[in-house]
């Protein structure tokens, strides 16, 4: 099934699903025709046995930081307090921080959205990379532990029809922009496959 259907199954946003694929945490079947499908019993198998547990780096104090980290990442929601509040911030504020700078360099509405989107994609992807999927609260869907991202509107009707369309109306549906489906932008799911491989050193570092 496409990635966009097991999400639906399991009850998180696709872009998730994507990020668990590029992170190699979720198993793909690739077909003749290039296009990547999730097998759902080989993929829920994945989902049970990742315990998230990655090899340390550094010397002595580098190692136990990092294991307390992990320890009280892994006894509340998969995010260590501190990394929780660096992302809350990001997925709150950012945003409009971006759509405002676009604005000081003279961009217009429809490339302030675009911009716009790109971080919202980026920060969910670094959140996802920090987050423990095994924890005390059960917490596997990341966006369940963090402030939900504000609401934006645009003064242009065809910029707000592109914002809703390409990014999703709410934070539980799925965007089309880094969809794999057809109705997908061009490129779209490529750029979100390449946004989480480059993520990857958050996982690898721990």
């Amino acid at each position: 099934m496409s990635f966009s259907a097991y999400a639906a199954q399991i009850g998180v946003n696709a872009s998730s699903v994507s990020r668990a694929v590029a992170k190699g945490r979720l198993p793909v079947v690739q077909l003749a025709d290039g296009r990547r499908l999730i097998d759902p019993a080989a993929a829920n198998t994945a989902r049970r046995k990742n315990s998230n547990i990655h090899s340390g780096h550094g010397g002595k104090p580098d190692r136990t930081l990092r294991r307390a980290s992990e320890w009280k990442a892994r006894q509340a929601d998969g995010f260590d307090p501190a990394v929780r509040a660096c992302v809350c911030v990001m997925r709150s504020d950012w945003p409009d921080l971006v759509r405002k700078a676009m604005a000081v360099l003279g961009a217009d509405e429809l490339n302030q959205a675009r911009a716009v989107l790109a971080v919202r994609e980026l920060t969910d992807t670094l959140a996802c990379a920090a987050h423990y999927d095994l924890n005390a609260g059960g917490v596997w869907d990341f966006r369940e532990a963090l402030t939900p991202i504000p609401a934006m509107t645009w003064s242009a009707p065809d910029v707000q029809t592109f914002f809703e369309r390409a990014g999703g109306r709410a934070e539980t549906e799925q965007g089309l922009w880094t969809s794999d489906d057809e109705a997908g932008l061009p490129g779209g799911d490529e750029w979100a496959f390449e946004a989480c491989s480059a993520h990857d050193a958050v996982r690898a570092g721990r």
